[in-house]
């Protein structure tokens, strides 16, 4: 079979005669022109149901990953606290640090790590200006912070906070 010659004829031209024409040509051109119209509303369409099918996709993949998931983050909890336990100074290099830094009227009351890695202690003194000073003379002591006082049995109870290093 022998392709025939190319039309000479623009389209447009060819439409417009098609209109002009019999009544069936005339019905073949209202059809492309109804297929040209719904095309954007049939991809509007298509698109919607795949939309539908892929969230239906996610909704599951989701609810048989949240075990895993759950999973995954308590080992990342875990390796977190487990580094901070391992990087930091151990409890009795810092009490020696701060028996050294304190003044001699002050008591060390409490001392306490969290599970994150931080430092909470009490100690109880007379003055507790000078002891916020002695805290800032040390450069080992930078990070504790004043966390609040209260009155103690004739002494000033006073909490000092350390974040995780």
């Amino acid at each position: 079979m022998q392709p025939g010659p190319p039309d000479r004829e623009p389209l447009a031209t060819r439409f417009t005669a098609a209109l002009r024409g019999p009544a069936q040509a005339w019905e073949a051109a209202a059809a492309i022109a109804v297929l040209i119209a719904l095309a954007p509303l049939l991809t509007i369409a298509g698109a919607k149901l795949l939309i539908r099918h892929e969230r239906s996709a996610i909704v599951r993949l989701n609810d048989d990953l949240a075990p895993r998931l759950a999973v995954e983050q308590a080992a990342q909890t875990a390796r977190t606290e487990i580094a901070a336990v391992v990087n930091r100074p151990p409890m009795g290099a810092t009490l020696e640090t701060l028996a050294r830094a304190l003044p001699a009227d002050t008591m060390l009351a409490r001392a306490e790590r969290t599970a994150q890695g931080g430092l909470d202690l009490e100690v109880t003194t007379v003055d507790p200006d000078k002891l916020r000073a002695a805290i800032r003379r040390a450069p080992e002591l930078a990070g504790l912070r004043d966390s609040g006082q209260r009155q103690g049995d004739g002494l000033m109870l006073v909490s000092l906070h350390q974040d995780a290093q």
